[in-house]
């Protein structure tokens, strides 16, 4: 791999990863002013992210299909730019109607963007760039939060949607740049010899174990998500904090995950992936119960910084644990499942919250904490299994 071309790619599939983090961060400190504007109740969020979730699932999960006739650079270049294209729809929607149908727009690029850079990576770079190339959707996340409340206190919600599309829209342009110049197709070369290279190791092929592989997906992108989103709302109505207070948390929860993954991803090559996932989740968990009993901001520090390896780091684990054969295929499941796991978890939780209590989060992320880590010990026991 020609050194040049690498660091070139790497380069723009970060940047790409941060565009894809501000479409995440954002909705979630803007609902309580854009339902305000547009006349909704707290749980209509749930349409929203059900519609995103479901094109993000979908176009996720045809990721194998469209491989064979697009390659996964040009998938992301698509999908950027319908991304940018939804978000400009968003900050001109006249009406929750034209809000919601914007969110198909968002949903298939987010999608598009996830499943195909997932892969690239996967089969391009080790496990250490995976974690970095996530902190940088964490940095994104972050941004996000930042740049809404100042245009809510500024100007608009509608001026936070506009400049954020603004920015996935240079991104857009900046990856068609380097797909013309031939970069991706240098780098992609080298894809088949890494991914071939252990010929006697054996891989899970039942299907059990790819059902926990993509749940895991499912239950890990509900959870955070869910955390991400609803803290706001909590904050603001439960325990009645500042605009100015409450944006700072799931801001500090982003970059929380944008750090911790620049962080684990020194130890990456180390570590295996099991090993950092299962201190991941223990870490979430201490996080959730801090933040529950105290309302302290660390806590919220605590569990970004646990969740941020075991996305990737999952990720990552799909290849030597399923081998090259199913690879992207697999890969764009579970980017699938995790829209699904938006899509069905955040909006349940919501009802949930609305129904008992805003409290109700933190025992119900406690209990999710547990369930990922006890799926990721038993794919892990049945790979030591099929190998001894």
């Amino acid at each position: 791999m020609v050194a040049k071309h690498k660091y070139l790619i790497l380069a723009v599939v970060y940047a790409n990863f941060i565009v894809l983090g501000m479409a995440d961060g954002t909705f979630g400190i803007a609902w309580p002013y854009v339902r305000e504007s547009m006349g909704q109740p707290l749980g209509q969020a749930g349409i929203v992210m059900i519609v995103g979730a479901f094109f993000y699932a979908l176009a996720s999960s045809r990721l194998g299909r469209l491989s064979k006739y697009l390659s996964l650079e040009k998938l992301d270049f698509i999908g950027t730019a319908v991304l940018a294209a939804g978000f400009l729809g968003k900050a001109f929607a006249p009406n929750f109607t034209v809000f919601v149908l914007m969110s198909v727009f968002t949903g298939i690029g987010t999608g598009l963007i996830d499943s195909s850079l997932n892969s690239f990576m996967v089969k391009s770079f080790s496990s250490r760039h995976l974690n970095w190339l996530h902190c940088f959707w964490g940095l994104g996340a972050s941004i996000s939060p930042i740049i809404m409340t100042q245009m809510i206190l500024t100007l608009t919600w509608r001026a936070g949607y506009a400049s954020i599309a603004a920015v996935q829209g240079t991104v857009a342009f900046i990856v068609l740049f380097v797909i013309l110049k031939g970069a991706f197709k240098k780098v992609e070369k080298n894809q088949e010899e890494s991914l071939h290279s252990n010929h006697n190791r054996q891989y899970l092929t039942k299907k059990r174990h790819i059902v926990i592989a993509v749940a895991s997906f499912f239950l890990y992108s509900g959870i955070e998500h869910s955390i991400g989103f609803w803290i706001s709302s909590i904050l603001l109505e439960s325990r009645g904090m500042v605009l100015e207070v409450v944006g700072m948390y799931p801001a500090v929860y982003f970059a929380s995950i944008a750090g911790g993954r620049m962080v684990f991803g020194f130890f990456a090559n180390k570590f295996s992936n099991s090993v950092i996932i299962r201190f991941g989740y223990s870490l979430a968990f201490a996080g959730i119960a801090i933040l529950y009993l105290t309302g302290s901001i660390l806590g919220m520090a605590l569990i970004g910084l646990g969740f941020a390896p075991i996305f990737p780091c999952f990720m990552h684990a799909t290849s030597s644990r399923f081998g090259p054969k199913i690879l992207t295929r697999l890969v764009g499941y579970q980017i699938a499942a995790a829209g699904a796991g938006v899509a069905v978890l955040s909006p349940l939780v919501g009802q949930i919250l609305d129904r008992i209590s805003l409290e109700a989060l933190f025992p119900i992320a406690m209990a999710a904490a547990v369930v990922g880590l006890l799926m990721n010990e038993v794919l892990e026991r049945n790979v030591r299994k099929v190998n001894r």
